[in-house]
């Protein structure tokens, strides 16, 4: 019986993790074309450039990057306007989207700096071979420039803007915010690309202090509006090499990846060479949990390879101090990123944790744990374990905190019933986890018959009936 019980745990655990967290991979640009009518352009083995990065990107719930190039077979027209200063035209075969999407892609924004080298029929011929292999992507003004898709149980908004007249404008910050909350009302998890490319000059000659100041400036703007907004995750690309990381409202930042698989007509001295890919852990809620720095390098003609000394997570973690020496991320050598900030979200999946503990023990009435317990002992035993102090009864539970309204329910908060032989509020459980689209919700409490058990308000007419508010204890 023993061994069961610790079996269950054991899958509660697990199913706890699955529902509260999310994988995401991101990387700076990919691009395996060579300038339009080079001599030098030939067949390209797009799918053994990322034989060394693919495990990392398939690991993910979601793996995003930037395309830098346009997908065409036809000749198309070669949009000339663009051939300013060191800009060339770029192009590769359709089926480079075959390979992107083998090696572990999920989503791709198109605002980059080549979206329109061949026109509209360029940016047409693009979009057909994304929708062909089945990645998801952004950017694109008036033709597709946000997206909605859903994966492991989620609802992503993804959306791209950059500074070309083709995509949505990083200048606009009332465009800016309009899209992005509009994505944050229907989405589990919003996602926001930029590029600041056009604007930078030519990523290939290095970088100067007055540059990444310019650039920062632009990108910090941009990117805090966003978070204001309601994106989870930013990230940015532009100057070519690593840049700095920001914990902004419990929201990673990611101000730049540099290029991952740009095999030719690039420079790869020092920093430029550095191709980082960033693992993030989000909680289901968005904030930040974590993040791991995967260190690649580039070389010409071949894909990223794995980096021992770390330079791309060396880079970024001393970027990153150096532009937010007060930031609550703590970056390490190795790549590993953490945050020092507790948030409400975080604090809620360790008290969840906690309650996890004790499925299965028995009610007993006026009891307080640790081995059986009653309903608003058991919410009270588990906040006490925090250092949040909950009043004995569950009527006078309901007078703490604030009120929160059924849509508004998060995990961790309280949830209130009334009983068959009590007037008023006679039952309390925590909120366990929340499904935002049945506008339901699962809770954690001390059930008379079955103790410490977890139950489906929306499938229990005994507590749809019996439901008479919630509040919340925990710092907003």
């Amino acid at each position: 019986m023993r061994q069961l019980l610790t079996i269950l745990l054991l899958v509660s655990a697990l199913y706890l993790s699955a529902q509260s967290e999310v994988r995401l991979a991101f990387t700076g640009e990919v691009n395996v074309g060579n300038s339009y009518g080079s001599h030098s352009e030939r067949p390209l083995d797009a799918t053994h450039l990322f034989a060394n990065v693919s495990s990392h990107l398939k690991a993910a719930n979601v793996a995003f990057g930037t395309l830098g190039t346009v997908l065409i077979d036809i000749d198309g027209t070669p949009n000339r306007a663009n051939l300013i200063g060191s800009h060339k035209l770029i192009r590769v075969s359709e089926e480079y989207s075959t390979a992107l999407r083998e090696a572990g892609f999920t989503a791709l924004s198109l605002a980059n700096s080549h979206v329109a080298d061949f026109g509209i029929e360029g940016m047409q011929t693009t979009m057909n071979s994304m929708r062909r292999a089945g990645i998801e992507f952004a950017g694109l003004k008036a033709m597709q420039d946000y997206h909605t898709f859903e994966r492991d149980g989620l609802k992503y908004g993804f959306i791209a803007f950059g500074t070309s007249v083709h995509t949505l404008s990083m200048a606009d910050s009332t465009l800016i915010h309009n899209m992005v909350a509009g994505l944050a009302d229907q989405c589990d998890i919003v996602v926001v690309a930029f590029s600041l490319n056009e604007t930078m000059g030519t990523l290939h000659t290095g970088h100067t202090p007055t540059r990444i100041t310019t650039y920062m400036q632009q990108a910090t703007s941009f990117a805090h509006t966003c978070v204001n907004a309601g994106a989870d995750i930013v990230y940015g690309n532009g100057l070519g090499h690593p840049l700095p990381l920001e914990l902004y409202k419990d929201r990673l930042i990611i101000y730049g990846l540099g290029n991952f698989c740009t095999p030719y007509g690039v420079s790869y001295t020092g920093e430029l060479g550095a191709a980082p890919l960033a693992d993030v852990r989000l909680f289901a809620d968005g904030t930040f949990k974590s993040a791991q720095i995967v260190s690649f390098r580039q070389a010409n003609s071949t894909g990223p390879a794995a980096d021992p000394s770390h330079e791309a997570a060396r880079v970024i973690k001393a970027m990153t101090e150096r532009h937010f020496p007060k930031t609550e991320l703590k970056a390490e050598d190795d790549g590993t990123i953490t945050s020092t900030s507790e948030s409400p979200y975080a604090l809620a999946m360790r008290m969840l944790t906690e309650a996890e503990r004790h499925r299965g023990k028995r009610y007993m009435m006026g009891s307080t744990g640790p081995n059986t317990f009653d309903c608003s002992g058991f919410t009270s035993y588990v906040f006490a374990k925090f250092g949040i102090k909950l009043h004995r009864m569950s009527a006078a539970q309901y007078t703490q905190g604030h009120s929160i309204d059924k849509k508004e329910l998060r995990p961790g908060d309280l949830v209130f019933f009334t009983r068959s032989s009590v007037r008023g509020v006679g039952h309390v459980g925590i909120v366990y986890s929340v499904d935002k689209r049945r506008g339901s919700f699962k809770f954690i409490h001390a059930s008379v018959s079955k103790g410490i058990t977890i139950d489906d308000f929306a499938s229990s007419a005994y507590y749809i009936k019996r439901y008479v508010g919630a509040r919340r204890i925990l710092p907003d």
